[in-house]
């Protein structure tokens, strides 16, 4: 496995993930389903939320710019790796970006839990 490979694999994996992330908005916006590991730890009991209209308005917009930005990260990652060059400033933008996304929306999970649980 090159180089290349293993960040088109990388690349493949945080789109994969947005995706799913945005699929877990939807189960909470819609469904009002929390899903466990990915909007509350795999120790919280999601049926046990004190609050789950507050919850939704406190999660739900979160989960979908996490979703969105990773999305975003993940088809810019593949577009570059399988499509053509793109600039690079504009890709380490987006890696940053998508970290920085990630460190705010665990620490919006770990607040949502002190909040309504």
């Amino acid at each position: 496995m090159d180089t290349n490979s293993v960040f088109g694999l990388m690349d493949v994996i945080v789109f994969g993930c947005g995706l799913y992330i945005i699929y877990v908005y939807y189960l909470l916006m819609a469904k009002n389903e929390i899903k466990k590991g990915v909007l509350v730890p795999q120790n919280t009991e999601p049926k046990k939320c004190k609050d789950l209209e507050g919850y939704k308005k406190f999660m739900g917009p979160r989960t979908l710019i996490f979703g969105i930005v990773a999305t975003l990260s993940g088809g810019l990652g593949l577009y570059q790796d399988f499509v053509g060059p793109i600039d690079s400033r504009l890709y380490l933008a987006f890696v940053v970006l998508f970290i920085v996304v990630i460190i705010w929306f665990i620490m919006a999970v770990k607040k949502a839990e002190k909040l309504f649980w």
